[in-house]
């Protein structure tokens, strides 16, 4: 018995051994290594990026930080931190690791050449970067929360700052960010909203999301409350110093428009009724002293004014836009939205300007079965095109929120879903839309397929349920008798959604579907009616279905059990995901499976990148080097080669 005391004491310190390390560095150690190919994959096989053009995505902080406005830093959704050199034509991207949060905040030291970076970031914290963005490190110690709101800093104090959170209050640093304390406990409260301070870092502006405005004029150590002219004390959402004289002041709030003062907040304007929507949340001056203030609101919406008291509409965004924020930049303005960057020169007229900024939410591919340099991939920007095979891409819909895209057997119909209920067509390759609603059950329309051959019928998946267009998409009919509704936990209303769906090449009019959580589905009549398909698979949720032409042979990918193969039209199932996973390293979901014409099966999963099979699914090899994420959203063999989808980026296979 001793003896096995000792051995059992032995493999709990090695397995808490193993804990630790893999706490410490085996996790790093483990993620370099599925960014790389398995042994027996050729030299040269890599993934390369072919998305040169796929630009926009939320930018959720901007700041202009030199003095003729060259240097621009944008921060997005997913804290990824861009510089621009240029005033923000153009972008690159910033290394270090990403907390997944937004940033809500950004500010360098002047004296530093743009070496010493801070961003405030939702969620996750303060962090600091020496090296110019390359690396960060979390310099959070004193803060009392993570949830940060809002970040400022004097121009000409940078040492000091002052970062508000939406739950513990305001905080202040003296050393550059590297220990903080609390300041206006009493007054402030804890929700802050947003942050401003003039150049030399003695009067401080706060706006809290319940008490209204408070003035510090001795950097931040008292506190006094300002009476703004919007009757009762709203919630300050935009804050703005004049740099041309300190004492012009511009405020937005909640259902007030906007205050502007003359004297630093002792008496107070306001824009004329009406001029303005209830949802302001940014405001700036124009730069240089020039006369006049932009404007921009929740709703996407850009104003400008040349005396503040009357506004006019200057840009609106598309629907669900959001302008974050806004910043002067030499002579001119930018604005950080929900579609990218925009930039002004006077406030009057804008233009896109996210050259660079690589942070669209994608959500499909699809190539032409005719011309194989022609690809489109559904966007949250709306539908992008690229004639030379991934080469180089541009938009060629209106910026509607596309969540997947389908080329016909012509190669000229396109058609688009949207997360609005509608699908998109085109008959002339994406030069002219219209917009078929009518018919097509539940909201996202998040799958399309159509027959192989010359058909115009068509397939759509919705988180309503299955529809069918026998005209190439200009009308649609639900058809989902047989289907079993299910009632999500979330939600007291049943639903039909429908995870992935498959037309069998062989067989005219028989389609198989996976029902979310739920198994899968058989039609041989177009959908007129279906029943369940009782197969052998150790789980309800199938997430992706293919098939090889050549063979007839399924391919269905899982939730957690990898990848599943039948040989006799879905009636029985094998599992076949051996090399998909590791003990350290699931696959989790997968995402996406696709069947090249020489009978390679790709199967992109959602935390171990891509793999390939060359036995029919049997055995899986890993092909990872050259990927930006392990995130595979959607994978598809055409436009000469192979083609990769991420969450923001789109890749091609090349061989050597």
């Amino acid at each position: 018995m001793r003896h096995v005391g000792r051995i059992v004491t032995v493999v709990l310190v090695v397995f808490v051994l193993a804990v630790v390390w893999y706490a410490r560095a085996g996790e790093a150690v483990v993620m370099r290594r599925v960014f790389t190919n398995a042994a027996s994959i050729a030299e040269g096989t890599v993934w390369v990026r072919s998305d040169k053009g796929l630009f926009g995505g939320p930018v959720t902080a901007i700041a202009s930080l030199s003095s003729d406005g060259a240097v621009v830093y944008a921060g997005t959704r997913e804290d990824k931190i861009y510089v621009s050199s240029d005033g923000g034509s153009d972008w690159t991207p910033l290394g270090g690791s990403s907390s997944g949060h937004y940033v809500v905040g950004i500010e360098v030291d002047p004296r530093a050449n743009g070496k010493v970076v801070g961003k405030a970031v939702y969620g996750a914290g303060f962090f600091l970067s020496e090296d110019g963005g390359q690396t960060w490190k979390n310099a959070s110690r004193g803060l009392g929360s993570r949830s940060l709101s809002c970040l400022a800093s004097p121009a000409g104090s940078p040492d000091t700052l002052f970062a508000g959170t939406g739950d513990a209050g305001l905080f202040i640093s003296r050393d550059g960010g590297r220990l903080w304390s609390r300041t206006g406990r009493q007054a402030l409260g804890d929700r802050i909203a947003v942050v401003d301070v003039s150049r030399d870092g003695r009067t401080v502006y706060t706006g809290t999301q319940e008490t209204g405005l408070f003035v510090s004029r001795d950097g931040g150590d008292t506190w006094n409350a300002i009476v703004l002219p919007f009757g009762s004390q709203p919630m300050v959402t935009g804050i703005d110093i004049d740099p041309a004289d300190e004492l012009r002041l511009a405020v937005t709030a909640t259902g007030g428009g906007i205050g502007l003062s003359k004297d630093g907040g002792r008496t107070w304007v306001t824009s004329r009724k009406g001029s303005l929507p209830s949802d302001c949340v940014a405001v700036e001056f124009l730069p240089g002293g020039a006369r006049g203030f932009v404007l921009g609101t929740q709703s996407g919406a850009l104003y400008f004014s040349a005396d503040g008291l009357d506004w006019q509409l200057t840009f609106q965004l598309p629907d669900d836009g959001h302008v974050f924020g806004l910043a002067r930049s030499g002579t001119g303005m930018l604005a950080a939205t929900s579609h990218g960057v925009f930039s002004s020169g006077e406030g009057r007229a804008w233009s896109e300007s996210s050259t660079g900024i690589t942070n669209l939410t994608l959500a499909g591919l699809s190539a032409s079965p005719v011309d194989a340099d022609v690809l489109y991939a559904a966007t949250g920007q709306g539908v992008f095109h690229s004639m030379d095979a991934g080469i180089s891409w541009s938009r060629c819909s209106e910026s509607n929120g596309i969540i997947s895209v389908l080329v016909l057997q012509d190669g000229r119909t396109v058609l688009a879903g949207t997360s609005v209920g509608s699908v998109l067509c085109s008959v002339d390759g994406g030069d002219h839309w219209i917009a078929v609603s009518r018919g097509i059950p539940g909201v996202r329309v998040s799958i399309l397929a159509s027959r192989p051959t010359g058909s115009t019928m068509v397939y759509a998946g919705t988180d309503g349920g299955f529809a069918v267009s026998n005209d190439a998409g200009l009308t649609w009919e639900p058809r989902n008798t047989g289907v079993v509704a299910t009632r999500p936990v979330e939600s007291p209303t049943p639903r039909t959604e429908i995870a992935a769906l498959l037309p069998d090449a062989a067989t005219p009019g028989t389609v198989i579907l996976s029902l979310l959580g739920q198994g899968l589905y058989i039609t041989r009549d177009d959908g007129n009616h279906w029943k369940r398909l009782q197969s052998s698979m150790d789980t309800p949720w199938v997430d992706s279905l293919a098939v090889d032409e050549q063979t007839g042979r399924f391919y269905a990918g899982t939730d957690t059990k990898g990848v599943y193969v039948s040989q006799n039209g879905g009636t029985r199932w094998f599992r076949s995901s051996s090399g998909l996973s590791t003990i350290l390293s699931v696959s989790g979901a997968v995402n996406t499976i696709a069947v090249a014409p020489d009978g390679i099966v790709y199967a992109g999963t959602q935390a171990r990148g891509v793999a390939m099979s060359l036995d029919d699914g049997a055995t899986w090899q890993r092909l990872n080097s050259g990927l930006p994420d392990l995130d595979i959203r959607c994978i598809i063999v055409g436009g000469g080669g192979v083609f990769a989808m991420t969450a923001h980026c789109v890749v091609r296979l090349q061989t050597q």
